[in-house]
């Protein structure tokens, strides 16, 4: 497997699936935050559900075995309107997080303002999970933001989520290493980075982890 590390050893890319996570050990990642690929093929219903399962069986449960037991999952998923009705990905993914082991804890989102996407008025929900038996009490601030999109990084692909909320949903979350399965340009291990949090971000695109390695600065581990 193909790795990158920062300099200090904090920050750590690894090129894989995140649907198997074999190299990290049970219980020892403190938060996972990520913005899964969008679902922006099908229309319907049965086609929305059939990625939110996708996402809570295929990567869902791995995420459980990982997690620490008071750890805070944060997954950031964009609506989408199909030409007749607008699916409600939140609570498709939801449903199918509470039948895989999960609860929700809490609920944002923010709004793209103004709205430039490919359909109009795009919402972005931010949903917070723990494990089953765990319970945590509601944040502190309401969980909203209006805020432009951000711009795509030269040479890497779009980047969905903005640095505030990235840096205040870290803010909220347990202490320990920081997650993202689906790593992209790598804001995640960015941000997490200038808060002196430790990082392993995942991605299985090989030029899009290249990209990422170096815009975070990221050596090669041979």
């Amino acid at each position: 497997m193909v790795r990158y590390r920062t300099a200090d050893g904090k920050g750590i890319l690894l090129v894989g699936d995140s649907r198997t996570l074999k190299m990290i050990p049970n219980r020892s990642v403190g938060v996972i935050l990520t913005s899964p690929p969008y679902w922006v093929r099908g229309r319907g219903r049965e086609s929305g559900l059939r990625y939110a399962k996708r996402l809570a069986v295929e990567h869902g449960r791995e995420w459980n075995r990982i997690l620490a037991p008071i750890g805070d999952l944060w997954i950031v998923i964009g609506d989408r309107y199909d030409g007749r009705e607008w699916a409600g990905m939140d609570g498709l993914v939801t449903d199918w997080f509470r039948k895989t082991g999960w609860s929700l804890q809490a609920k944002g989102l923010w709004v793209e303002q103004p709205s430039k996407a490919r359909w109009d008025d795009r919402v972005n929900y931010l949903l917070h999970f723990k494990k089953a038996s765990r319970r945590s009490p509601p944040p502190r601030t309401t969980l909203c933001w209006q805020l432009p999109i951000p711009r795509a990084v030269p040479g890497g692909q779009w980047d969905a989520t903005p640095h505030p909320v990235v840096r205040e949903l870290l803010a909220l979350s347990a202490d320990g290493t920081i997650l993202d399965p689906f790593f992209g340009s790598g804001t995640v291990g960015l941000i997490a980075g200038r808060m002196g949090r430790p990082w392993i971000g995942i991605e299985r695109d090989h030029k899009q982890a290249q990209f990422a390695a170096r815009r975070l600065r990221l050596t090669r581990i041979r």
